[in-house]
């Protein structure tokens, strides 16, 4: 007889033991399902919201593990600088599209330019009657004629900025790869600086490069009897930028501040800033700070950078971007990104996801340990049965077969109906545990960033984030669940059909023992 034939009378015949296994997976197999559908809804969740992400990573100084490592040992520790090749080795990584990076030497002057600002935009952020005044302005501070303009050098001839649509270019080029290694006076500018110091693509205008006595002054600091030296620059205009203020966030007073932060940048390539950095060897010749300039690998290994940032590709590679530019990295520096931003739902999310694999596991070993001992007594109850067919010479692996596919056919019945129920159980549980820990731990607050990314912010409350928590059945979900309950339904039945290895068919028909 066709063994499927058989398998279909066995399970008529047997219709107790059809409707236990239906039970009994239905039951394991409901509280697996919501285990497997809360853990895709997280990995489903996470890539969601980095899907969102700004595509930007930045480097900074790793300050906690460096008191940490101080706390530890009780010895200062050595930081490495940063270098211009440590930064091109990141920046050569496959993920990486550009990258731009500012050093905080040296800084730039003029009596003639003015910097762009627009007190008017404060009355998005203030009451009209807020005195909006440019505090970053020398002549807010100091009795000077001197204007200071920091300049931002670029580690690649892609502006970052444009391509991550932080400002937008709208008139002539940006630099060359030739340009960027001869480090030209060139400048891309915004449309606002042009505007408000009458200049137009194409113009030229200068600047000083001034070293003032930091050290024991008893003068005015910006002034020129405390100046030490001076180099003049003349700069061309290559390229204009412009930006608007974004118009689906809140703004504040600070938004204002880094928009006008944006239109006052002067990008320059960072090889030029290694070209002016000589300015100080001169000035500061023979003493200790010289010393350390002449043994660096490069000019600038001893700049002080800042506003290190790398534009990926796809927000998906900030992982795989951290673990790699890390491994480049000195000791005490690290890769961050804005993924803090969802620093809420993901520390929810990985106490939903430790519950879920939980009861996974308990689940899964509750089922091997019911199917096996259902089974045995499955196997001691058709004993008789067993006999018959091994004494007229039915093969014992036939017999395996035949009783695991009677198995088999009520668990899958049982296992696709515990599916969907498993996932309206997981959906409904582990979305008001999502919602109640995020309240519980930080309140119904709006989570955004404490810092912006070059202009870069995102705003979204714990509801929003919820909202993305979605839990369904896809294809993933239906082959991880089947694959492990498929395994552990072959685990717990095989183990006790190898009695039938064995079985003696005269012991089972004469005296009744497997």
């Amino acid at each position: 007889m066709n063994i499927i034939k058989r398998v279909g009378i066995g399970i008529k015949r047997q219709k107790g033991q059809f409707v236990i296994l239906i039970i009994v997976s239905f039951i394991m197999g409901s509280l697996v399902a919501s285990a497997i559908v809360a853990n895709q809804a997280i990995v489903n969740t996470d890539v969601a919201l980095r899907a969102k992400l700004p595509a930007i990573a930045i480097i900074h100084q790793d300050e906690d593990g460096f008191w940490d490592e101080w706390m530890t040992t009780g010895i200062w520790p050595y930081r490495e600088n940063l270098t211009i090749s440590i930064l091109q080795e990141i920046g050569s990584l496959p993920y990486v599209r550009s990258f731009n990076y500012v050093v905080g030497l040296p800084d730039f002057f003029s009596e003639k330019l003015v910097r762009v600002w627009y007190p008017d935009l404060f009355l998005l952020a203030y009451e009209p009657t807020f005195d909006a005044v440019d505090d970053r302005s020398l002549s807010m501070w100091y009795e000077t004629n001197f204007e200071q303009f920091v300049l931002t050098g670029i580690g690649s001839s892609n502006i970052m900025d444009i391509e991550a649509s932080v400002i937008e270019f709208i008139a002539g080029r940006t630099f060359t790869d030739i340009e960027m290694e001869q480090g030209i006076s060139a400048v891309v500018v915004s449309q606002s600086f042009l505007n408000i110091n009458n200049l137009s693509l194409g113009d030229t205008f200068a600047m000083e490069h001034i070293i003032f006595d930091f050290l024991g002054y008893t003068r005015n600091l910006y002034s020129d009897e405390n100046m030490l030296a001076k180099a003049t620059h003349e700069f061309e205009i290559i390229g204009v930028f412009d930006r608007e203020l974004p118009n689906d966030i809140t703004l504040w007073g600070t938004d204002i501040q880094d928009h006008i932060s944006i239109l006052n940048q002067i990008f320059v390539p960072a090889t030029f800033i290694e070209r002016a950095i000589r300015l100080e060897l001169e000035v500061f010749s023979g003493n200790e700070r010289a010393d350390e300039l002449l043994v660096a690998e490069s000019l600038v290994d001893l700049l002080d950078f800042g506003n290190i940032y790398f534009l990926l590709y796809d927000p998906l590679y900030l992982p795989h971007f951290h673990f790699a530019a890390n491994e480049i990295l000195p000791n005490f520096w690290m890769i961050s990104d804005y993924s803090f931003v969802y620093a809420d739902i993901a520390q929810s999310m990985a106490f939903i996801g430790d519950i879920a694999d939980n009861v996974a596991v308990g689940a899964i070993v509750a089922m091997v340990l019911i199917l096996g001992l259902i089974m045995l007594i499955f196997l001691y109850i058709r004993k008789m049965e067993i006999g018959i067919y091994l004494a007229l010479g039915e093969k014992k692996r036939k017999i395996i077969v035949h009783l695991l596919l009677e198995m088999i056919f009520p668990i899958i019945i049982g296992l696709t109906i515990s599916l969907f129920v498993g996932n309206m159980i997981s959906s409904e549980i582990s979305n008001h545990m999502l919602r109640e820990n995020m309240h519980e731990l930080y309140g119904n607050t709006i989570a955004f960033g404490d810092y912006e990314i070059r202009g870069i912010r995102i705003e979204v409350s714990h509801d929003e984030m919820i909202e993305m928590f979605e839990v369904r059945i896809d294809s993933q979900v239906a082959i991880a669940f089947y694959s492990i309950v498929v395994g552990t339904i072959l685990v717990s039945s095989l183990l006790p059909l190898t009695l039938i290895f064995k079985m003696n068919p005269k012991d089972i028909l004469i005296f009744g023992q497997i």
